[in-house]
């Protein structure tokens, strides 16, 4: 049966696709050929096993590299493995220059087919068939040698870069966009592109793309079908309705486990609470993220002792975390006065005085509430 192809041209635009293969995560090789008493190679990640019986392997080789005419015109190739230590190779033969193989160590295998010495593992080949694939050239290759090292971890291609190093960028990048957000160096309604973006941080679009889906995804920024990513809006409004909607749900708690709370469910709370305190040293946080990710560890604590999904659930939805960080931006200063009134109200409820536990509850609304209009004021009321 004959299918129709249909173009999803519109539909996709070009950095979201190339956000969205990047996912692919894929082994990095280095591949190899010698033609005429010279040495050729390049790295490759489009690079598979074809089939166990016979061993084959299938190597993609952009035609406008020199090495896709040496494969041809030679018959053979090799496929080097490199390490998670070997991204100075993949970068090296990634890159057009006269002599790729000057100071890199290597043996000679079938055909005088050059071997990298540091590769951890190696598959020389016979082409057996080539394909033409648009601008590359697919070699099908009956593996005549097989070599390996134990116990070796190897490099992977993710999202544009090699390895964990990417990831590491990739979050880097996002850590500095949404430190840029929190501190409101762009402002509410802003509309910010991937280009603007890549700009201010490290120059890479790529990178620039996945810190903004990931801001989206946090709620920070929002994607306007017309306009592109656009700062979301954050007010006075936001903050209170967030917060009375929190003390709502730990009233609703309170009243409901006073005096027979679980014990173990309120260590877990102290816990949290004790990691709090490390991170809040006098009216200073040591560590905000820190401080945040246990904070919020505590108040769903105190909201599981209900043991009721329904207002777990209603909790989670709040987005707390995100609308705590925009209300306290990145700054560096704090209170122990937030520390002292959470601590009120886990000893209210571990010793079951439901009102002391209530006042509590009311007491670090007011001040998560006040804590907002401080720190709007200081930026013109803009976000």
């Amino acid at each position: 049966m004959t299918q129709e192809y249909v173009s999803t041209a519109d539909a996709v635009d070009a950095d979201l696709f190339r956000h969205v293969v990047g996912h692919l995560a894929t082994g990095v090789t280095v591949v190899t050929t010698r033609v005429d008493g010279r040495d050729h190679g390049m790295t490759a990640s489009s690079v598979t096993s074809l089939s166990m019986d016979p061993p084959m392997m299938l190597a993609c080789v952009n035609n406008s590299v020199p090495t896709a005419a040496a494969i041809e015109r030679s018959g053979r190739f090799t496929v080097n493995v490199l390490g998670q230590s070997h991204g100075d190779l993949a970068y090296l033969f990634a890159t057009p220059r006269p002599d790729k193989f000057a100071g890199v160590q290597i043996v000679r295998g079938v055909g005088e087919v050059p071997i990298l010495a540091e590769a951890i593992a190696a598959l020389e080949c016979e082409v057996t068939e080539q394909v033409s694939g648009g601008t590359h050239s697919v070699f099908l290759g009956h593996v005549v040698a097989a070599t390996a090292r134990d116990g070796a971890a190897p490099l992977t291609y993710f999202r544009g870069g090699f390895g964990r190093f990417e990831f590491e960028r990739n979050d880097r990048a996002y850590e500095q966009a949404r430190d840029m957000v929190l501190s409101r160096v762009f402002a509410a309604g802003q509309v910010i592109t991937v280009d603007e973006l890549a700009d201010v941080i490290d120059g890479d679009r790529a990178r620039a793309f996945y810190a903004l889906t990931r801001l989206a995804t946090d709620g920070l920024i929002r994607r306007d079908p017309e306009r592109g990513y656009v700062i979301a809006p954050f007010d006075v409004r936001t903050s209170d309705d967030t917060f009375e909607a929190r003390l709502a749900i730990e009233l609703g708690v309170i009243d409901r486990v006073a005096g027979q709370a679980d014990p173990k469910q309120l260590d877990v709370a102290r816990h949290h609470l004790d990691t709090m305190a490390r991170y809040l040293v006098d009216d200073h946080f040591e560590d905000f993220h820190a401080y945040l990710d246990a904070n919020y560890a505590f108040h769903e604590s105190i909201v599981a002792l209900s043991k009721n999904p329904l207002l777990i659930a209603a909790f989670g939805a709040l987005s707390i975390k995100n609308v705590m960080a925009r209300s306290f931006g990145v700054t560096a200063q704090s209170s122990a006065a937030f520390l002292a009134v959470q601590r009120d109200l886990l000893t209210a409820l571990e010793v079951g005085d439901a009102d002391a536990a209530r006042v509590a509850a009311r007491s670090y609304c007011d001040l998560a509430k006040a804590r907002t209009r401080q720190l709007l004021a200081l930026t013109g009321g803009q976000v």
